[in-house]
């Protein structure tokens, strides 16, 4: 244990250094930004992109800008973990300058191997050891002419809204530091909103995409199993299938989006990574006037004002426009988050902590949930009776009643409710005769630092549809205002079910001001190009009814 330790405080010693040696071998980079790099920033990707195929700029100079922008963010965001912009520099300068995203820097999540790098995804057991091969998403965008400029940081485990580790510290949201900007793509979602990158790669289990796009006030689609490649790549719980992990895109914009997410698509990615379908992406007509469905509350955390008036803002808007809003009942939310929440987690953590080292610190929120997953199943019961009968909270004592490590036997049972659960939502959505879905994304806006250990339970909203595995993404609306999101007069949290007390224990709209808020926008499986022309229709409303959402540095 002791050796452990101090092998532990070592490897962070000289990981945070490695960091620190690239930044400073990078002089050039902390350069003032040229007005020529300024104007780079400020397009969208399939301009800038169109400038280097037709010979107008040079990948270096946009590779430059991103660099520039990203190692500015580092001493507010601390959003980075490996760079490898020296290579990047060999990449651009042999980019295919005629693909289709030729010489454009892409950022990726830390579990994205790239030849060379590390992925060490926060451990200190997996620092210093380099990838020997790039993952197939990484060759795709190098194919395409992209070049990769760095990674980003992520949680202890990959398992909290909140991003970070020993190994590479804590990362803020660009709009408060006291912040989190999300998780587990929060240092990605960070650095987008920044504007240290356009377009980025990262990966959702339980809103890991939408959460930090909610959270940083940027986009992501988080794109059904099968979609955007995966294979190849790190992951802090191999072999967990119950809920599968998606790799999807974040960009800065919404045009970014859709003209990455098609770019990728486009590219064939079932030639590069065999768990792709083999489905090209596809022209969608939506109705002129659509039939929306709005989850206006899952019944187990009420959206809080904040959250609730952007809702209000989208509805109001898409109205204006002339589209028809009906409520959308969604089959029992509470069961689907005990189904989710126990598969994901049907190991106990063990998978996800075995390579923890002595005195390593997990995530607060994930240690609590750990720590009461391993009691003894008697003590849970006798708590969930308590709960029950004495506390009169059902909604908790249900949710804890078997929060236990699983048998085979159970773990079987759990994928048959989770199955019986996707054909009563199908069901549902057919009977609505709804085009599309939209809600909130969570019940608050960031989290304080620290702040999962009261509100881990918290993720119905994004979660519903990591188990149903529907194509959903996320889009800024508008930021918290300390006078429009204040909770009502007499507003009692205990008197909430111990969930939504845990993710009202955060909420504060006058510390919160300024933070970003943003709505889900949901299809069906596999409907990625849908939901991209959702949330254009959506956006568009929202424009047209003057809510306009300001990206920093924009």
């Amino acid at each position: 244990m002791v050796f452990s330790y101090f092998l532990h405080k070592k490897t962070v010693a000289a990981k945070q250094k490695e960091r620190e040696d690239r930044i400073n071998d990078l002089p050039e980079y902390k350069e003032p930004l040229t007005e020529e790099e300024k104007s780079i920033l400020s397009q969208e990707a399939s301009k800038v992109i169109a400038k280097v195929q037709a010979g107008e700029i040079k990948p270096i100079s946009v590779l430059r800008a991103y660099g520039k922008r990203a190692l500015e963010s580092q001493p507010e965001l601390n959003a980075i973990t490996e760079i490898f912009i020296k290579d990047s520099e060999k990449w651009a300068e042999h980019a295919n300058t005629k693909g289709p995203l030729a010489g454009f820097p892409i950022t990726f999540k830390d579990t994205i191997n790239v030849t060379g790098y590390d992925s060490c995804i926060g451990y200190s057991s997996r620092s210093f050891k380099p990838a020997v091969k790039d993952a197939p998403i990484v060759k795709l965008l190098k194919d395409a002419g992209a070049v990769p400029m760095l990674k980003t940081n992520v949680p202890f485990t990959l398992l909290s809204f909140e991003s970070y580790n020993d190994v590479w510290g804590v990362t803020s949201n660009p709009y408060h530091k006291d912040y989190a900007p999300g998780g587990s793509t929060g240092g990605e979602a960070a650095l987008l909103a920044y504007g240290g990158s356009r377009l980025g790669v990262g990966t959702d289990v339980a809103g890991s995409v939408r959460v930090p796009a909610h959270f940083s006030g940027i986009y992501s689609l988080k794109c059904s199993t099968g979609r955007f490649p995966k294979i190849g790549n790190t992951t802090s719980m191999a072999g967990q299938e119950g809920i599968p992990a998606v790799y999807s895109p974040m960009t800065r914009s919404l045009p970014d989006l859709g003209f990455f997410l098609k770019t990728i698509i486009d590219m064939k990615p079932w030639e590069y990574d065999y768990s792709v379908h083999p489905i090209p992406w596809r022209k969608v007509d939506l109705p002129a006037k659509l039939k929306v469905g709005v989850i206006y509350d899952d019944g187990v955390v009420t959206p809080s004002p904040a959250c609730a008036r952007a809702l209000d803002l989208t509805i109001d808007a898409l109205e204006k426009q002339g589209h028809s809003i009906v409520k959308f009942d969604a089959p029992d939310p509470l069961r689907c988050l005990r189904i989710a929440s126990q598969l994901l987690c049907s190991d106990a953590g063990r998978i996800a902590t075995r390579g923890q080292l002595w005195g390593e610190n997990n995530d607060a929120g994930v240690g609590r949930m750990l720590f009461a997953q391993r009691l003894p199943r008697f003590v849970k019961k006798i708590y969930a009776w308590i709960l029950q009968y004495i506390y009169r909270d059902p909604v908790w004592a249900y949710m804890v009643r078997d929060w236990n490590e699983k048998t085979i036997t159970e773990r079987w049972d759990l994928v048959a409710e989770r199955e019986q659960y996707k054909l009563e939502f199908f069901e549902a959505w057919k009977e609505s005769g709804i085009d599309i879905l939209l809600t909130v994304p969570n019940a608050t806006p960031a989290l304080p630092h620290k702040g999962l250990y009261e509100s881990i339970s918290s993720c119905g909203y994004t979660f519903m549809f990591n188990l149903l595995d529907y194509s959903a993404g996320v889009l800024p609306v508008t930021r918290v205002d300390k006078e429009k999101d204040q909770l009502p007069p007499g507003f009692n949290p205990n008197k909430l079910n111990r969930i939504a007390k845990g993710a009202y224990d955060n909420y504060d709209a006058t510390k919160m001001h300024g933070l970003p808020v943003g709505v889900q926008v949901v299809g069906q499986r596999l409907e990625e190009e849908k939901v991209i022309k959702a949330m254009e229709v959506v956006e568009d409303a929202l424009h047209k009814s003057g809510v306009v959402y300001v990206q920093r540095n924009s």
